[in-house]
């Protein structure tokens, strides 16, 4: 068989499923980079620049959306799912610094895997904020970070998390026991302070 122009439609859904894919890794490597610049201006104490480049990060996020609407088969893509997961984290840190939980409603509208995966690193970043809070004499808000992420924790392991979701839950667990030794730390420097007074 010679003529093989019945393929055309073929080669024409693969190559605009490919540059597709290219648009949409782009996108989504770029609101990657965004999402973290966000994060770290939140623990700069800059939520103005941080929600910001969280407007951007949401564009970029759009646009590679768009292309997974219109090619369902590129919806379950790796960059595109991270992108979504670190945007995800940001949104849960940025709820956190301004109403003290994870309740965030554009987050809770994501698949589940991918809120899990952002709740879990989201306990990595209030480690980060608690310890900052340390340093000032903050102690009241390394409380409050280690309690909402003790029970993050148990949230987690209630659910029977598989592969990789099972490692970010673990990592949540070793998460809580930084901060519970914060904790410690921080009483014995009390002690310490009270029986200098005494």
């Amino acid at each position: 068989m010679k003529n093989l122009s019945f393929l055309s439609p073929v080669k024409k859904r693969y190559v605009d499923v490919s540059q597709a894919r290219r648009r949409m890794f782009h996108a989504s490597n770029d609101a990657v980079a965004i999402a973290k610049r966000a994060i770290f201006a939140f623990h700069r104490e800059d939520p103005t620049e941080a929600e910001r480049l969280l407007k951007e990060a949401n564009k970029l996020l759009t646009a590679a959306a768009a292309e997974a609407k219109k090619y369902p088969e590129l919806r379950g893509q790796g960059p595109y799912h991270a992108a979504l997961e670190e945007y995800a984290e940001a949104l849960l840190l940025q709820n956190y610094l301004s109403k003290g939980d994870w309740k965030n409603a554009e987050a809770l509208k994501l698949d589940a895997d991918i809120y899990l995966g952002a709740l879990s690193d989201a306990t990595g970043e209030l480690v980060r904020y608690a310890v900052r809070q340390a340093t000032k004499g903050n102690t009241k808000a390394v409380e409050k970070a280690r309690e909402v992420v003790e029970a993050t924790v148990g949230f987690i392991l209630e659910l029977d998390l598989t592969g990789d979701l099972r490692q970010k839950g673990d990592q949540a667990k070793r998460n809580l026991r930084t901060l519970e030794e914060m904790m410690y730390q921080v009483s014995l420097v009390r002690v310490g302070v009270k029986g200098d007074r005494g």
